[in-house]
């Protein structure tokens, strides 16, 4: 390959990725509860006490949720709040509940709008040297929440701040 085409091949990808990011699908909660409960929902958070860390979250139709992964499990309660999905730990108040919208990025690929990527698991492992399996920011979502599917972005469990 020449220098020249791998340079234009570069600029063409780049000029193209904010029209894929454009292109993604802001989820409803209609949506969400027809696409998503009860679906594990898993990915890698990049950033946080959870980061690097493969986690799956699950909603459940009766408004639980749980995050497994990383050695630990963690159950907490999620509901539908103005169009934002919000979740909190069981023996959280309220009002430290976390709200994330999501939206499809892909075939069963979602991100929260903590930035987090995740698929509904499990997830396909990479081959070695692709990129965009199921591994945090490469892939779509870590547990609920993925930052994995089931933690924001800072990794805390769901209904965190």
């Amino acid at each position: 390959m020449s220098l020249s085409f791998i340079v234009r091949t570069a600029v063409v990808a780049a000029a193209l990725l904010p029209l894929s990011q454009a292109l993604a699908e802001s989820l409803t909660v209609d949506e969400f509860r027809r696409e998503l409960v009860g679906m594990p929902l898993c990915g890698t958070p990049t950033t946080g006490p959870l980061a690097g860390k493969a986690l799956c979250t699950v909603h459940l139709p009766d408004g639980t949720a749980i995050l497994a992964g990383a050695g630990l499990i963690v159950r907490g309660i999620w509901e539908a709040d103005g169009g934002h999905i919000c979740r909190r730990n069981a023996r959280d108040p309220v009002e430290r509940r976390r709200c994330v919208d999501y939206e499809r990025v892909g075939q069963d690929r979602y991100r929260n709008s903590d930035g987090v990527e995740f698929c509904i698991g499990p997830c396909p492992v990479p081959e070695a040297g692709s990129e965009g399996a199921a591994s945090g920011a490469n892939n779509e979502n870590a547990p609920a929440a993925a930052a994995p599917a089931g933690t924001n972005a800072a990794g805390t469990p769901p209904g965190t701040k």
